[in-house]
């Protein structure tokens, strides 16, 4: 009979490893698996083993100061363990706004108010300092929390553009064109960017679609940085009327 209840069984190993975003081992995150009551945590070495005797749907991982993240195991074949899993979280931002991915650490994105200089037949918005830490050349990326939701984010029509520094230039005025000091960044090429939201609901990931190179870059919703009718800025709300710029170097 023992014999004949080892042949039933259909336990099969869950394994994995789960790190934070910059490849550290994270000791002591919770493993659970759908369906199973028993929770399971990781070792100093941040990996973790389970024996399931069911298939496993889905399996979250998460810990305190931790965004969870969640995963579908696969396996080559069903009577196989599980191929091992890799999770990467995202340490949970402390407040609303932009943090972008740094070497080491996020780089919280300061907000800018946008200043406007120029006639009233013509004039330039944009932002006038750049902020001191720098995000890595490639593929940037960063966690966005907001209590917003999916639909209102997209009503903000939220942009990501390359900032060009205006100097002196001419103008449009009453009397004919005439030379101005702006000395503001303002908005050039926009850059796409895909928007993900993540499993705790309140957090977002953005990764721009292509690397991008050397620049001063800044997010600004309602596309006001290429706005070019005043009473458009003005009408928004103060805290709409700014622009969260960084630098990639």
């Amino acid at each position: 009979m023992l014999l004949l209840l080892l042949a039933c069984s259909d336990t099969r190993t869950l394994s994995g490893k789960v790190l934070d975003i910059w490849g550290k081992p994270i000791e002591g995150a919770t493993v659970v698996v759908e369906g199973v009551l028993e929770r399971n945590y990781t070792a100093e070495n941040g990996l973790f083993s389970i024996e399931v005797e069911q298939p496993a749907a889905r399996v979250m991982v998460g810990k305190d100061g931790y965004i969870k993240d969640i995963l579908e195991p696969t396996a080559k074949d069903e009577e196989e363990d599980y191929d091992p899993l890799a999770f990467e979280l995202y340490p949970e931002p402390e407040k609303p706004g932009f943090f972008g991915v740094g070497r080491e650490k996020y780089v919280e994105l300061g907000a800018q108010r946008i200043q406007l200089i120029g006639t009233d037949l013509q004039h330039f918005a944009g932002v006038q300092d750049i902020p001191e830490e720098h995000l890595p050349k490639g593929k940037v990326e960063f966690v966005f929390t907001t209590k917003l939701r999916p639909s209102e984010i997209a009503q903000m029509n939220l942009h990501l553009s390359k900032l060009e520094f205006i100097d002196k230039t001419r103008i449009k005025g009453v009397f004919g064109a005439q030379d101005a000091t702006v000395q503001l960044w303002s908005a050039g090429e926009d850059v796409a960017f895909d928007l993900e939201q993540l499993a705790s609901r309140e957090d977002y990931l953005i990764r721009a679609r292509d690397d991008l190179p050397a620049g001063i870059y800044a997010f600004h919703a309602h596309d006001v940085l290429h706005e070019e009718d005043e009473r458009v800025l003005r009408s928004l709300p103060r805290e709409q009327q700014v622009a969260f710029p960084f630098e990639v170097n």
